[in-house]
């Protein structure tokens, strides 16, 4: 899990990225608080249900020390006080730990570069840039997208129920167009 944006006083990207698959999401905040990013995860519990598929999906989160982090019970246990996840933190100043996360963020700024605004942005607009993200074949996955290993892993319709829609490869955009065309 980690945080991507343009301006310090917002909007915020939150991405959550699933390492097995290369696969990504993200959910716009107005606010870079504890409470709103834990709201992603509530969002996330509710629509996928308190069954074993959010488990399997969250049962643990790698972050940085970002202050919107801090409170981990609102990550770790749900709106009942039951736990849900464990949440484990990279040492200080070693983003190397995650990697792969800071990697995959290159697919965000080809699409939102720095100086474009967040705050022209909705979730819909976030679904869109993931689902174009998610759809571009890689190396690592022996030529396949992350979408097709995700949906491979976790089950059809498992991507939708995380706003990601299918997108045909040669269908990719990976350009501010995609989501900033008329706006």
């Amino acid at each position: 899990m980690d945080t991507v944006y343009n301006d310090p006083s917002g909007p915020y990207l939150q991405t959550f990225f699933f390492e097995k698959t290369g696969f990504m999401i993200g959910f716009l905040h107005e606010e870079k608080t504890s409470e709103s990013m834990a709201t992603a995860l509530n969002r996330l519990q509710k629509s996928l249900g308190d069954d074993e598929l959010f488990s399997r999906l969250f049962s643990l989160l790698l972050t940085d020390r970002g202050s919107e982090f801090e409170k981990i019970r609102l990550f770790e246990l749900d709106a009942s006080g039951r736990s849900r996840l464990n949440i484990f933190f990279c040492d200080p100043m070693q983003s190397s730990q995650k990697s792969h996360v800071e990697n995959n963020h290159n697919y965000v700024r080809d699409i939102i570069p720095n100086g474009f605004p967040f705050d022209k942005l909705n979730q819909d607009d976030i679904n869109l840039m993931f689902s174009h993200i998610n759809a571009t074949p890689r190396l690592s996955l022996n030529d396949k997208t992350p979408f097709e290993v995700f949906e491979f892993i976790y089950g059809n319709g498992t991507a939708g129920l995380l706003g990601v829609s299918h997108v045909e490869r040669d269908d990719v955009i990976l350009k501010p167009s995609l989501i900033f065309a008329g706006k």
